[in-house]
């Protein structure tokens, strides 16, 4: 069995794998398990699961984050710096910082010229991986590159100059799930579920989400809240995702967070949608009548399993 892949990063393949698994649900610590006729039998591995749920703790590298307030003094001082937006070419016409270029994240690197700024890399803030992935390599070719913390909605709380439709700031905050799983494991991104009882989806879908109901009573919830900010303060990029059941009803939280000095955003479609995407991403990375397979009398399932993913992907 081989995989055919396009456009994934190495590690979102291993992870789009594992997914893979949590489809055959089949327990073979019940014995309701199913086989072929011979010794093999399918297993959906619950061990994987929670590999696949649970957040495999990762940090940003803090020398890359430079604050609105940092840039807006570098512009005012007339430094050498260039502000590069590289979100999609419609996204900017529609809202933009004045000045600033809008250059797709790949090219970045072909622009020798940027070489003589310092630059800020700018988009809508949160999905701050493939940013960051890039940094690493533009400091390679000897460009001097930083991250727009917050990206633009932190930049016209504080004081920055923008351009275009407003009504776009607001459409920034929703994260869709793709977005959102790319981004889970990274310790900047706290996850709260304002549902107004915690299901069982939503608990085993993300475990490591706070809960913390959306009150009747705004500073009750504001100051629960705060605190676990306050823990956080000093983190790089540090961002809220909010989420409920089903993603309807966020326009009390979003009245409630305007006070906020922070980076807050709503996955869109809550745990349900984000139950579906991750069906969904095993639909899409696996032929239809293949199975993950491991023999039944095998000691440790769950690694052979895994080292049967990681072998195929890397065919």
């Amino acid at each position: 069995m081989k995989f055919i892949i396009t456009f994934r990063s190495k590690s979102l393949l291993i992870t789009a794998a594992m997914i893979l698994a949590l489809s055959i649900q089949i327990s073979a610590a019940a014995g309701d398990h199913g086989t072929n006729g011979t010794n093999e039998t399918y297993y959906s591995v619950s061990e994987i699961s929670e590999k696949l749920y649970n957040r495999k703790p990762k940090q940003y590298d803090a020398s890359f984050a430079i604050s609105p307030d940092a840039v807006l003094y570098k512009l005012k001082q007339k430094e050498k710096i260039t502000l590069v937006d590289v979100r999609n070419p419609g996204d900017f016409a529609r809202l933009h910082i004045p000045g600033s270029l809008n250059i797709p994240l790949y090219a970045v690197k072909t622009k020798v010229f940027l070489k003589s700024f310092a630059i800020v890399l700018i988009n809508a803030g949160f999905h701050y991986s493939p940013l960051a992935a890039e940094c690493r390599k533009l400091k390679d070719r000897g460009f001097n590159v930083f991250i727009l913390d917050g990206g633009l909605p932190v930049w016209k709380r504080n004081g920055g100059r923008i351009g275009g439709d407003l009504f776009a700031l607001a459409e920034m905050q929703a994260v869709s799930p793709h977005v959102f799983f790319q981004e889970k494991d990274f310790e900047n991104t706290l996850v709260i579920d304002i549902a107004p009882l915690q299901t069982e989806l939503s608990r085993q879908l993300i475990p490591y989400s706070r809960h913390i109901p959306v009150s009747a009573e705004p500073s009750i919830w504001l100051r629960k809240l705060n605190r676990i900010i306050a823990g956080h303060k000093n983190q790089p990029f540090l961002s809220v995702l909010v989420f409920n059941d089903t993603g309807d009803g966020y326009d009390q939280a979003h009245k409630i967070f305007a006070g906020l000095d922070v980076n807050i955003s709503y996955l869109q479609s809550g745990a349900a949608g984000y139950k579906r995407y991750l069906e969904d991403l095993l639909l899409s990375w696996l032929p239809r009548d293949s199975r993950i397979k491991t023999n039944r009398k095998c000691k440790s399932c769950v690694e052979k399993i895994e080292e049967n993913i990681i072998t195929e992907i890397h065919k």
